[in-house]
């Protein structure tokens, strides 16, 4: 301990030393020194020149080397997506009337009619080959006009006079007229007991090779447009009228689309579904409607789409039709009605503009910040009002950040939607600088001794105490957030870096630029020059005993005689354990889960949309692609093993709600189709390609066709070529949180690791979400453990006193368990945005605590009155460093993002359990078992400052823990033994002793 005790003095005096020079050196320079942080600020930009963004999701808050992002480099080269869903949710009474319907077509056709730089939809759609080659078809005229419903089930679609070449092979025209004829919907075809259906598919296998080859491989492809208009095959005249009846029957009769030919369970488009006693569709709350759009390959991509989960580049093409999209839904939107769009640009835009819009309330808050800074550095006179200093320190600050963004930029490190906090955090603790150094230079100021210095000898005095403070707190903000470049999150460790860089920056701009101007400021007010015009000059200046009323002292005197209450100290430590037991009892509550939907303001269309989706999808879930690289036949008794084990996972009802393999289809089609009888039968190198191929081409297994990547070109009628990539669909339910969607994708991955089929991996956007939520925790407690420790180091190493250092750890650990206690009751859980704000929140609660220790140690007397003097002096800035940060975010809690919520709500508590752990709690423990042994000070020659004077030449000593007087320490009149002793409050922080010279 005795060792301590002489590092601490060593180290404390060696800083008291150098800033006392320092502040010497920049008072007397303030023009070199303003000049100099000029050019190096300039210099320091020039990484700017390197400055990129980075809004992708994986690349954000996954480790880099994550397998997600090594299948996403996969995807690149085999299964780039070039698609984009537009879902449309339609909402009525009940969707299943005529009246519903002719709405739905009603915005089907002002979506159709958008046109941009001269495409429409049918110009930029995902396209998918129609399954049913006998979908167009020619009658003679001859054959009776077409039924009506009522009795369309007579019509045949193979009687004597149909002509199936009527489109493809009309080489000679007949004398008779065609014409063309269509029924409203051939339940008989599409319905689910087709018997035509089956006779159609019989009458297909019995074609020509090259005549069936001829006719699938010039089939029309159509859009993907997905609704119950397709059922009428988007015919006007139908729609408009169709009947109830009619709409019942289609929906619960159909099984395979009169649009595509494919299969189809048109229920599962309605929400709100009302089933009669026989277990038929009667009505329906909701219906889907979907447009799916292809990015062309050759075209430019827009890169600044904001950020989001699922985030999906496109060119500016289809990001305009999306936002027509947009704007139609929603103006067509009526009570009775109700429309609600989601497109693919749909969720970045809102998380971002909500981001967006709401920052007027940070810049709200910056105000507020600014006008207290000027108020409080100042006096309330036109003389002096700091307004100018104000501005410098606001600009230093920046400065820093600038130097901040450009370094870290030099470095490699991307600029991420995170570092959108970043102004308020260098804000916060910039300005809790700011607040010290001033407060420090109107201690020394009250002390009559120096009213014969020069300003450059009390800028150092006022430096020596302010600059070791300032010292402390700022390495260990550098230190806490620089574990930060650890994080597996590139992210977070870019966000880490640049604050630390920052925080960094601002402090050298601050015991420079600042004092420098600090200076001049001081100048200005000797000369007498207006605080708001220069240029005007006070002749004999009087300020008003309002301006001259100093707040803070007064309520630190009385908050001083608090402090020696018994009462007061048990009270306080009672209050402490209280809202630590609660602290507590709310962080074992603490939910870990990101959920990407709360970064939506709540009044966003969006937001609606999911919430509609919820109450009337409730099972619709996640949907992942499964893949595999290179497969042959050789792999087929796996392929099979793997859908036998992802059906179980769906027979369990818990994770899968559906597998769509093309494996299963295949196995159907060869039963129908061919005349194996199991599987095993085509697994061998000749027959499998022959069957794949053929399966490719047939209704049965057309629409898997895009799901395989071959060597070469497919050709009908011919050996499917080797599969280079393939891949198929698995459908999750809906997850409420990382409890459930951790488990179920773990199954569908131990599957898939169990069968050791060609399949290897699983990918869906949203992994990426959920790899956060399983890295989020470890990733926070982790950050948070090693900051501790730096804080704990970097404390020891500067102050070199255990107790107090141990002391401030303690605070940091109640306060960050109040913290995310209290965050648990007000409804926050452990995602991305609350991870960094918990983070950021030690640097500022460690700054009110070190502060007040570091006072402590340097004021002398009892413990008492070492406490007492420590609040009285450092106390005042302490607040307003508080008070400051709480009064930049207030405006926050006006916000309807959660990004701002969560932001608000972490700092509001921040500044409220830090400053009453570092203001009342810490002076209270100090007062009863803090450090009792005073620092020390060794004879420093080279520390007195000589000074002219009026009534002679004086040779002057700064009053510090460094004095060369006989007693401990400086000649401090607060702690001088006499019956008449004012209170510590009425006295000077520093006390001048005088030399006589001789």
């Amino acid at each position: 301990m005795v060792l301590l005790k002489k590092a601490s003095h060593i180290v404390i005096e060696s800083l008291e030393r150098f800033f006392l020079w320092w502040g010497k050196f920049v008072a007397t320079h303030p023009y070199p020194v303003i000049c100099t942080c000029i050019i190096i600020t300039a210099v320091s930009s020039l990484g700017f020149m390197k400055f990129r963004m980075e809004h992708h999701a994986n690349l954000l808050w996954i480790p880099a080397n994550s397998q997600y992002n090594v299948n996403e480099e996969w995807l690149e080269t085999y299964f780039n997506k070039k698609e984009r869903d537009q879902v449309l949710l339609f909402k009525s009474e009940n969707v299943l009337t005529p009246e519903a319907l002719n709405k739905m077509f009603d915005i089907y056709k002002r979506i159709e009619a958008i046109n941009v730089d001269g495409k429409s939809f049918e110009n930029i759609c995902a396209t998918v080959p129609i399954a049913d080659i006998f979908q167009t078809k020619k009658r003679k005229k001859r054959q009776a006009d077409l039924e009506d419903d009522s009795n369309s089930e007579n019509v045949s679609y193979y009687d004597d006079a149909y002509d199936f070449w009527a489109d493809e092979y009309n080489e000679y025209e007949e004398d008779t007229e065609i014409i063309t004829t269509a029924e409203r919907i051939n339940f008989n075809k599409y319905g689910n007991k087709s018997v035509n259906n089956k006779e159609a598919l019989d009458t297909v296998a019995s074609l020509p090779d090259n005549i069936y080859c001829d006719l699938v491989t010039t089939l029309n492809e159509k859009c993907i447009l997905t609704n119950l208009l397709e059922i009428w095959r988007y015919n006007e005249d139908y729609i408009r009228t169709v009947t109830q009846q009619e709409i019942i029957d289609a929906v619960n009769i159909l099984t395979r689309s009169p649009w595509f030919g494919y299969d189809v369970d048109y229920s599962k488009f309605l929400g709100g579904i009302e089933r009669n006693s026989s277990g038929h569709i009667i009505s329906a709350r909701t219906a889907q409607m979907i447009w799916k759009l292809r990015i062309p390959d050759d075209v430019e991509i827009v890169d600044s789409q904001g950020s989001g989960l699922e985030l999906e580049l496109a060119d500016k093409t289809t990001l305009d039709w999306e936002e027509e999209f947009i704007q139609i839904v929603q103006n067509m939107s009526t009570p009775d009605a109700i429309a609600l769009p989601h497109a693919a640009k749909s969720f970045g835009d809102i998380s971002s503009d909500a981001i967006f819009f709401d920052a007027y309330l940070m810049a709200g808050g910056y105000l507020l910040m600014f006008i207290y800074t000027i108020v409080m550095l100042g006096k309330l006179n036109t003389l002096e009002v700091r307004l100018f200093l104000s501005i410098s320190g606001i600009v230093s600050i920046f400065m820093g950040l600038g130097i901040a963004l450009s370094i870290s930029s030099l470095l490699g490190f991307p600029y991420t939607p995170m570092h959108a906090i970043l102004p308020f955090l260098c804000l916060g603790i910039g300005i809790d600088d700011m607040f010290v150094i001033v407060q420090c230079w109107t201690n020394m100021k009250r002390d009559p001794t120096s009213l014969g210095l020069s300003i450059a000898d009390r800028m150092g005095i006022a430096l020596k105490h302010a600059g070791v403070s300032v010292t402390v707190t700022s390495l260990t903000d550098v230190f806490a957030f620089g574990v930060g470049a650890v994080s597996q999150m590139p992210g977070l460790e870019s966000f880490c870096v640049c604050t630390a860089i920052g925080l960094g920056s601002i402090y050298l701009l601050q015991v420079s630029w600042f004092v420098a101007w600090m200076t001049l400021d001081e100048e200005r007010v000797e000369s007498g020059r207006d605080g708001l015009l220069p240029c005007i000059v006070h002749r004999d200046h009087q300020p008003s005993a309002c301006s001259n009323f100093d707040i803070g002292a007064v309520v630190m005197k009385y908050y001083a005689k608090l402090l020696s209450s018994t009462i007061f100290k048990v009270i306080t430590v009672i209050v402490t354990v209280i809202l630590l037991g609660f602290g507590a009892w709310g962080w074992t509550g603490m939910k870990q889960k990101f959920d990407p939907v709360l970064l939506l303001p709540s009044e966003s269309y969006l937001r609606e949309w999911i919430r509609v989706q919820k109450e009337y999808y409730p099972d619709n879930g996640w949907s992942a692609d499964v893949y595999s690289g290179e497969l042959s036949y050789k792999d087929l008794g796996k392929i099979n093993d793997l859908i036998d084990g992802l059906t179980n996972l769906k027979v369990d009802g818990k994770t899968l709600r559906d597998v769509d393999s093309w494996w299963t289809k295949l196995k159907a089609y060869a039963d129908d189709k061919t005349k194996y009888t199991s599987w095993q039968q085509f697994a061998n190198e000749k027959d499998f390609p022959v069957v794949l191929s053929d399966f490719l081409f047939s209704s049965y297994g057309s629409k898997y066709k895009p799901h395989f990547k071959f060597e070469k070109e497919l050709v009908c009628n011919k050996g499917a070529p080797a599969i280079k990539a393939s891949k198929f669909q698995i459908h999750y339910y809906a997850f409420s949180g990382p409890e459930t969607h951790i488990p179920a994708r773990s199954a569908v991955t131990q599957v898939i690791e169990t069968v050791k089929s060609p399949y290897t991996f699983s990918h869906c956007k949203v992994y990426a979400a959920w790899e956060t939520d399983e890295i989020i925790g470890y990733e926070l407690w982790r950050n948070v453990g090693l900051a501790m420790i730096c804080v704990f180091v970097v404390t020891l190493l500067l102050l070199c006193n255990i107790p107090i250092c141990i002391m401030v750890i303690l605070l940091v650990v109640f306060t960050l368990t109040d913290i995310v206690g209290f965050l648990h009751f007000w409804g926050i859980t452990i995602d991305i945005i609350s991870c960094v704000n918990i983070v950021l929140a030690i640097g500022l609660c460690v700054d009110y605590s070190v502060h007040i220790g570091h006072a402590f140690l340097i004021a002398k007397g009892t413990r008492q009155e070492k406490a007492i003097e420590a609040i009285a002096t450092i106390g005042p800035a302490v607040f307003n460093g508080g008070l400051t940060t709480f009064l930049a975010l207030v405006l926050c809690s006006f916000s309807s993002s959660h990004v701002f919520i969560t932001f608000f709500k972490v700092f509001a508590l921040t500044v409220i359990f830090g400053l009453f752990h570092g203001l009342v709690l810490f002076p209270v423990v100090l007062s009863m078992i803090g450090p009792v042994y005073n620092l020390e000070p060794a004879s420093l020659a080279d520390s007195t400052l000589t000074i002219s004077s009026v009534s002679g030449s004086s040779k002057i000593s700064p009053g510090s823990s460094a004095s060369s007087s006989p007693k401990e320490g400086h000649n401090n009149s607060a702690f001088i033994e006499s019956e008449n002793k004012p209170h510590i409050l009425d006295q000077h922080w520093v006390t001048i002793q005088n030399e006589t010279t001789t």
